[in-house]
């Protein structure tokens, strides 16, 4: 492999001649290194920040002087500069270290997780038919699938969620959606901002088409429904045939 270069402050209480256990890997030059307190493990998952990209490969920052290369056949989505991916450091047999965006067969399914904790993790990988897989700590398998997913959505994206399911197997399925009665009172809120920045007026009603409710809220019809009801129940709004209207009296926002 050559010669590696090792950084002297590594090297305090050794002298010429001593032996010593080393991690060998290339940085962002193409310099081969050696680190005796080398911080990471193999075989573990972390989030790095990946740093240049160049014909061989990707570049991912371990501390602020020093980085680590990744192959592009170890490569498994395209990867942008300045973001952040889980990935997981590999030994060759020749010792040399790497890392590798192939981490599905490293992440587990015992967890300590039940339904309706939250949880964050990175995405790893996305399946169009299927959904975002996801790293919850860097530990555990989860997936949201597809009907789940709001918006555009890329590999090493961090997802805070909520644990929708735990199969039989531990397997993690997550919504980004609340429970049902906290969505309620988001939805229902979201919905009495509108009116107070709207002079208290929205020309839609329980009437009104899934597209127009979804383009001025952001939410499906039967979500509206619900969030209507409570706030007509809460004596906050009056519901017409072609429009909602805040209660004389509701006009100024609660806090």
């Amino acid at each position: 492999m050559g010669e590696a270069v090792i950084d002297k402050k590594e090297l305090k209480g050794t002298k010429l001649g001593d032996q010593v256990d080393a991690i060998i890997f290339h940085d962002i030059n193409q310099v081969l290194r050696a680190s005796v307190s080398f911080p990471f493990h193999i075989g573990k998952i972390y989030s790095l920040k990946a740093k240049d990209v160049d014909k061989k490969g990707v570049y991912f920052e371990i501390n602020d002087r020093q980085n680590i290369f990744m192959p592009f056949a170890e490569r498994t989505y395209k990867v942008l500069v300045d973001m952040t991916y889980p990935v997981a450091f590999k030994e060759d047999r020749y010792g040399y270290v790497y890392l590798t965006s192939k981490i599905r067969d490293l992440l587990t399914n015992d967890h300590p997780y039940g339904e309706n904790d939250e949880v964050s993790g990175r995405i790893y990988s996305i399946n169009k038919s299927i959904g975002a897989f996801i790293a919850v700590d860097n530990k555990y398998d989860s997936l949201l699938r597809i009907n789940e997913l709001r918006g555009v959505h890329t590999e090493g994206e961090l997802i805070n969620a909520r644990v929708k399911e735990v199969k039989d197997d531990g397997k993690i399925e997550l919504s980004l959606r609340q429970r049902a009665y906290l969505q309620m009172d988001s939805d229902s809120d979201r919905i009495l901002d509108y009116l107070y920045e709207n002079d208290g007026r929205v020309n839609l009603s329980d009437k009104s088409s899934p597209d127009k409710i979804y383009r001025i809220f952001n939410m499906s019809k039967s979500a509206f429904k619900r969030a209507i009801g409570r706030l007509y129940k809460n004596n906050d709004i009056a519901i017409y045939n072609d429009r909602i209207e805040l209660k004389e009296g509701k006009n100024e926002r609660r806090y």
